[in-house]
């Protein structure tokens, strides 16, 4: 008899196993650090990039709306390739096009017409010797940043994704921390967020994939800017081809009279 309740209760063991939820993760920052890695470890997502506002040019130079700016790319992260639009419709409605195949890049812009333009350049390479793509290595980074006294990194309330449910966490790094940065652009941190940047950022409860990163800025310095990093269709095929050739002019795009 138990011989023959055996296969039955190992079935409906794995079913029981199946339906529990994954557990839940309470550190703010062990969320983001495994939330990373498992980013880091996709082979190929959708990026998308969004700005609503309005921007304020330095020195007087006016200012114009954000609203529509998106930029929407295809990445494979293991292939380091790329397909990417462009589009800034207050900047006369400019838009953009690129693909990124391992060390062959092709752009255009609507600047230039319909012509695409062909270069060699390891664009999905490590720019210098100094800065490390290793997956591991920006971790890392990122904890020793997290750790840096004065920022502030905490767990809020679970929120829907999608038809999922991510993890939201809130960090606060206080302006006098980015007085670096602010200098190599001429710039006080403080005029453009006040006293600390906040990011908010959501990562997938189940599998922890990084699905969004929001910040906003109210500034009299640079205006009211509201800029959301999306991140979906994680590990889904993609596949990129070159232009046609007869469309393709070899070196860099130039401006006419410039």
């Amino acid at each position: 008899m138990l011989r023959k309740l055996a296969p039955l209760l190992v079935a409906m063991l794995a079913v029981l196993a199946a339906c529990q939820s994954t557990p839940a993760i309470t550190d703010p920052v062990d969320i983001i650090t495994q939330g990373l890695e498992a980013t880091a470890n996709l082979k190929s997502l959708h990026v998308s990039l969004a700005l609503d506002g309005t921007f304020k040019a330095p020195n007087g130079g006016g200012s114009f709306g954000l609203d529509a700016t998106k930029l929407e790319a295809d990445v494979d992260l293991k292939a380091k390739s790329l397909r990417a639009t462009l589009a800034v419709p207050a900047f006369l409605n400019l838009t953009a096009d690129a693909i990124v195949i391992g060390q062959d890049v092709w752009y255009r812009t609507s600047l230039g017409g319909t012509k695409w333009f062909h270069q060699a350049n390891d664009v999905m390479g490590s720019p210098s010797p100094s800065a490390s793509l290793d997956p591991a290595a920006m971790v890392a980074k990122v904890k020793e940043a997290l750790a840096t006294e004065g920022v502030v990194t905490k767990k809020l309330a679970d929120v829907a994704c999608g038809d999922r449910q991510c993890y939201q966490i809130s960090v606060t790094a206080p302006s006098a921390l980015m007085k670096a940065a602010g200098a190599a652009a001429s710039m006080d941190p403080s005029l453009v967020f006040g006293d600390a940047m906040v990011i908010n950022v959501l990562f997938d409860r189940e599998k922890l994939w990084l699905t969004e990163v929001s910040t906003s800025v109210d500034s009299a310095t640079v205006g009211t800017i509201k800029a959301t990093l999306s991140f979906s269709n994680f590990d889904e095929a993609v596949n990129f081809s070159p232009p046609p050739s007869p469309d393709v002019t070899e070196g860099e795009f130039t401006i006419p009279g410039m």
